[in-house]
């Protein structure tokens, strides 16, 4: 609290410790809050946390909110606590009113933000026009890579882009007979686990017919499974219909593709979405922007990944690397070649029986 009586704020080891718990919770939020930010909120008053809350999905409470319900809750009193918040509190009506307007009638003596929200900017004004210290920019990197899809959705009209294989020691991601399992069991248990925090994964039309796939997280909330073909000239998979009330199936095809094709997927409760031309990947995810999708993953095979790596628009890889050949089969195809210099590690390589996992991100420099 000492820090925001500064005019450039000094975060201390108890301030970065609450915003950390507050990121905590907006992580547990991760792709399930579309078009919203996943955000979480922690109310701490005298070192001791009275009240805490995230943005659960999108209509409902805020993380403020939650954050002081929760406090009421445990019989506290908010009034003169700090609220540690991921992204700096709302100032405008939307789905529902300002958490600012809330977090002032509720008396709290200060709000800590790791990061200014681009489209509401005015959070330091309306706060300090009611005698509310604020500061931003506690752990504001950590902020900047959880809400990193968002971002980007919200500044440059696209979405973080994550593109997911197994590849074989040989440098395969599939068997020459068609889909093969190349993970071990744990590791693409993982895999689903992981896959309830993107708005979308995305397979190509041939995958789609191949691996007739589900495309489910482990647990909800489930993201949309896309398929992109530009003529929509495959019958939508069996398994993607069957589980359709589970997640929406999208279909992302080229404004030329037959209606006659279209209607099949409709029939079997896709939703169509036409671009100019399928083959385009920033097309395709412009397209998924539009419709609140800030993070993605692609989970297609050799002819997706080939064209995303060649057009550079992937920001993440997560790859699992299993200690096995197959002397045939498909490589990432053409322009799927991966270039060192221009990706660093993000995490500790984990094993997973005889799979190494490992997570890449872009260098800034190369994005």
């Amino acid at each position: 609290m000492s820090s925001l009586s500064q005019p450039t704020p000094s975060w201390g080891a108890a301030d970065r410790a609450w915003m950390r718990r507050a990121l905590g919770l907006a992580l547990r939020s991760l792709g399930a809050t579309a078009p919203n930010p996943p955000v979480g909120c922690v109310l701490v008053r005298d070192g001791r946390l009275i009240g805490a809350g995230r943005h659960r999905f999108c209509g409902g409470p805020h993380a403020e909110i939650e954050a002081l319900e929760d406090c009421r809750s445990r019989g506290e009193d908010p009034r003169a606590a700090t609220a540690y918040v991921s992204l700096a509190p709302c100032t405008r009506h939307g789905r529902t009113p300002p958490c600012c307007d809330a977090l002032i009638a509720a008396g709290v003596a200060g709000v800590v933000a790791a990061l200014a929200d681009p489209i509401q900017d005015d959070a330091g004004a309306v706060l300090g026009a009611a005698g509310v210290a604020y500061g931003v920019g506690c752990e504001a990197e950590l902020a900047r890579q959880l809400l990193g899809g968002w971002l980007l959705r919200v500044s440059q009209g696209r979405p973080r882009v994550t593109a997911k294989w197994a590849m074989s020691l040989d440098g395969l991601i599939a068997g020459e007979h068609g889909p093969h399992a190349l993970s071990s069991a744990v590791a693409r248990m993982r895999s689903r686990r992981r896959r309830r925090r993107f708005d979308a994964i995305v397979i190509g039309a041939g995958t789609a017919a191949l691996d007739n796939p589900q495309l489910l997280a482990l647990s909800p909330p489930h993201p949309a499974r896309v398929v992109i073909s530009a003529g929509a000239v495959h019958a939508p998979p069996p398994r993607l219909v069957a589980t359709i009330n589970q997640a929406p199936l999208w279909l992302v095809h080229s404004q030329a593709a037959a209606d006659q094709n279209l209607n099949v997927w409709r029939a079997a409760g896709a939703m169509t979405i036409a671009v100019v031309d399928a083959h385009d990947p920033r097309q395709v995810l412009a397209a998924l922007a539009d419709r609140g999708c800030s993070e993605v993953l692609v989970e297609g095979g050799a002819q997706i990944h080939g064209a995303y790596l060649a057009a550079g628009i992937y920001d993440r890889i997560e790859m699992d690397l299993v200690s096995q050949t197959l002397a045939r089969g498909c490589s990432l195809g053409a322009g799927g070649m991966l270039v060192p210099q221009d990706w660093r590690l993000a995490a500790p390589p984990q094993v997973y029986n005889q799979t190494v996992v490992s997570l890449w991100d872009r260098r800034e420099e190369q994005r």
